[in-house]
């Protein structure tokens, strides 16, 4: 039996409305989870909970239709990061093999005259869209938004907690290279494998993740001593957790902490990770505050999204054809 992670709960409005010592606080209780778990709840972030709602109903709407329909968006058809992912076609645990789940990827909105798409980056440019499914598309994109918002404050907090100033992310991700991946696990089944739908053990590229998951869970993270713990569902709260980049940032002070999901519920799941990114040209080297002569800068500077696409290209299967 698993058990299950106690992780704090931060109350993201009165980080935002309170007043500087009261910033301090709750950054710290931040900070602290970073460097333990590397995951923690949020409460006040602001997005509606019959947003989420809508949204979920749109995703089903969408994953249990016509495979003909997930077909013409699926990400090998589509010059760039988006689209339709399907089973086996994602594998973060290369021991496991690929990833028993359905996702759709959708990012910031850009047109084709955007000069980085016009250059060949990957992670910019225009969404691809499921064709005669207007509310999947209005009710997920306005999703990722609330979600881009969100991350503004997550980096807020973070900047805080590490001594920078609250503004210190910002110019770095004022073109978030940000995605959201709308997930769908199937309810298992003894003909598909014999093996639970799921996510393999893997930690997260980017900055940090936020993550709404519906009441099914299945989210297990891997506490310091190397057991497995669920991360259960708290109503109306999102989980947040800290990525590679993040724990590079900081010179492995914020924990980069393996995750995986196993869906055994016997009901469908469904959830939206979006992961909280910089800019694709941010270089990143390590935050002043977190070396010193005693504690060396352990890496070397890095283009955030040249780091991101060469772990993309180690994941996902439509990278190596």
């Amino acid at each position: 039996m698993t058990s299950a992670a106690e992780l704090p709960i931060i109350d993201l409005e009165n980080f935002r409305l309170g007043n500087f010592n009261q910033k301090q606080a709750i950054a710290a209780a931040a900070n602290h989870a970073c460097t333990t778990s590397g995951f923690f709840y949020v409460t006040g972030h602001g997005i509606a909970p019959e947003l989420f709602s809508k949204a979920r109903r749109a995703a089903l709407d969408f994953f249990t239709g016509p495979q003909a329909i997930k077909s013409e968006v699926h990400i090998t058809r589509v010059p760039h990061h988006r689209g339709y992912v399907g089973h086996y076609d994602v594998a973060p645990d290369t021991l496991k093999g690929g990833d028993i789940r359905e996702a759709f990827k959708v990012a910031l909105e850009l047109d084709e005259s955007d000069p980085d798409y016009q250059a060949g980056i990957t992670l910019y440019g225009p969404n691809v869209w499921p064709r005669d499914m207007p509310e999947f598309r209005t009710v997920i994109y306005q999703t990722y938004m609330e979600f881009i918002q969100l991350a503004d404050t997550i980096f807020s907090l973070f900047a805080v907690g590490l001594d920078l100033h609250e503004d210190y992310f910002k110019a770095l991700s004022n073109k978030p290279a940000s995605v959201m991946n709308v997930n769908y696990y199937p309810a298992t089944k003894t003909g598909n494998k014999g093996k639970a739908s799921g996510i393999g053990a893997h930690s997260d590229y980017e900055a940090f993740a936020m993550l709404w998951q519906d009441r099914v869970g299945g989210l297990e993270i891997e506490s310091l001593d190397g057991q497995w713990q669920s991360v259960k569902p708290v109503k109306d709260a999102l989980v947040i957790n800290i990525g590679d980049l993040m724990s590079r940032w900081t010179n492995d002070r914020f924990r980069a902490t393996r995750h995986r999901v196993f869906n055994t519920s016997g009901e469908e799941r469904v959830s939206f990770a979006c992961f909280g990114n910089t800019n694709y040209h941010a270089l990143i080297q390590c935050i002043p505050s977190c070396c010193s002569e005693d504690d060396p800068a352990r890496y070397p500077p890095v283009i955030s999204g040249d780091y991101l696409m060469s772990k993309i290209k180690g994941t996902y299967a439509y990278t190596r054809d």
